[in-house]
């Protein structure tokens, strides 16, 4: 059959124009998906930051107004030792009447009381019954644990900005404070709410020489910290990509 030379030009071009567009459409699929990550990624991030700034808040005043009824915290009634019932009646006395609460756990290790989690490396953890457990009326979790000596008296603090949802992951949505009521070797953090692991230099939390440092081959629990040095933001060193675990 004889085709014009004119029609095989013709079609030879239509071939090569489509090959072209489905080419260029590939790309631009590529790089539309990258973007709509880099922004979903930018959003958690931001959304995680107000979160934690929001918690920070709520826990330092919850503190301040307990100071006002119950005068400093220097002379609360500190348990002299860890036992099941210690933190739950130390938070029952001083911090539970300020907080806007949707659930006490008290006891309880069902439903959503009975919490467990995954650190930034991957390892599984889960809080024993001497942590007093509650949730906000805005779904966030806190968990508690006082610990002392005749040197120090301390308040641990486990944060889940957004409860039991996803991802449940030290780091992301995971973040602890401390709260000193008595430091015999650092008077100066007496009084205060802090991230844990303050007392170190940016670039010490986020190598990976110390288990608790802000990296993906560590726990995260000072990850906090890590964030309120960076003036409460998530910026270039933070470990977000390596917290992908997903607690079922």
């Amino acid at each position: 059959m004889f085709i014009p030379k004119k029609l095989f030009s013709y079609n030879k071009l239509i071939g090569s124009s489509l090959s072209e567009t489905l080419i260029v459409m590939a790309v631009l699929g590529i790089v539309f998906t990258l973007s709509m990550g880099i922004i979903v990624a930018d959003y958690n991030k931001t959304q995680t930051v107000i979160r934690l700034k929001k918690i920070y808040t709520v826990l330092d005043n919850v503190f301040r107004a307990s100071s006002v009824l119950n005068s400093a915290p220097v002379n609360w009634e500190f348990p002299e030792q860890l036992k099941e019932q210690s933190s739950y009646l130390f938070f029952d006395k001083y911090l539970k009447p300020f907080f806007i609460l949707a659930r006490d756990c008290k006891n309880s290790t069902k439903d959503n009381c009975n919490y467990t989690f995954k650190e930034l490396d991957g390892t599984e953890k889960s809080l024993n019954s001497t942590w007093a457990r509650f949730y906000l009326n805005d779904g966030t979790f806190i968990a508690l644990q006082t610990l002392g000596s005749e040197n120090y008296k301390v308040i641990y603090f486990y944060v889940d900005t957004n409860g039991k949802r996803r991802l449940n992951v030290v780091g992301r949505d995971i973040f602890l404070f401390e709260y000193w009521i008595e430091n015999n070797a650092h008077p100066d953090w007496v009084g205060k709410l802090l991230p844990f692991g303050h007392e170190y230099s940016r670039d010490e939390l986020i190598s990976s020489y110390n288990p608790n440092n802000c990296s993906n081959k560590c726990n995260g629990n000072y990850c906090s910290s890590l964030i309120m040095n960076d003036n409460w933001q998530i910026i270039q060193g933070y470990p977000w990509a390596q917290a992908r675990y997903v607690v079922k």
